[in-house]
């Protein structure tokens, strides 16, 4: 029923909602998503919220579709957000608000119904606070280090004093 719905360009995890939902919990995530946006702009995110979050998407990362979910990016974000990894948390984000912004040009043309029901997390105020904070990590990127442990600075160059006479 959901398929006769949903428009051909939403990814398969909308239209077959029915059936993953049964092997993936993408509504638990969507609403751990939200609930630890909630708390970040109450100011901090508890680390019960923290790990309830990094269940599930622990748990979707497992369907081969999690990397056309918009929750999913928004949870990475926010959980390499969570671990200082600004660098990774700019790259979910920016993700994030890309498929947001497919997901509105794809529904242009369909009625307002179906654009209220599939966009209903991801309204306008929500894509600005989404931007808002890619600006914040931005900032961060530039000027504090990421405390990942993948992410090592860049090697500084030595600089050799020209030795007159040719070497060594």
């Amino acid at each position: 029923m959901l398929d006769a719905l949903a428009p051909p360009c939403l990814s398969s995890v909308v239209r077959r909602k029915h059936h993953i939902q049964m092997r993936t919990p993408w509504k638990e995530l969507n609403d751990a998503e939200l609930e630890a946006l909630r708390r970040r702009r109450a100011g901090e995110i508890p680390p019960k919220v923290v790990s309830r979050l990094r269940k599930l998407v622990n748990r979707c990362r497992k369907d081969p579709e999690a990397g056309a979910a918009i929750g999913y990016h928004g949870s990475l974000a926010l959980l390499y957000e969570f671990d200082r990894d600004w660098l990774s948390a700019t790259r979910h984000r920016t993700t994030e608000i890309s498929l947001i912004e497919k997901l509105y040009t794809c529904l242009a043309k369909d009625p307002p119904s179906l654009r209220r029901w599939a966009t209903q997390n991801y309204r306008a105020a929500d894509l600005r606070e989404r931007r808002r904070i890619l600006k914040q990590l931005a900032l961060k990127v530039g000027a504090e280090p990421s405390a990942s442990p993948n992410r090592r600075p860049a090697r500084s160059r030595r600089v050799r004093a020209f030795v007159k006479g040719g070497g060594r």
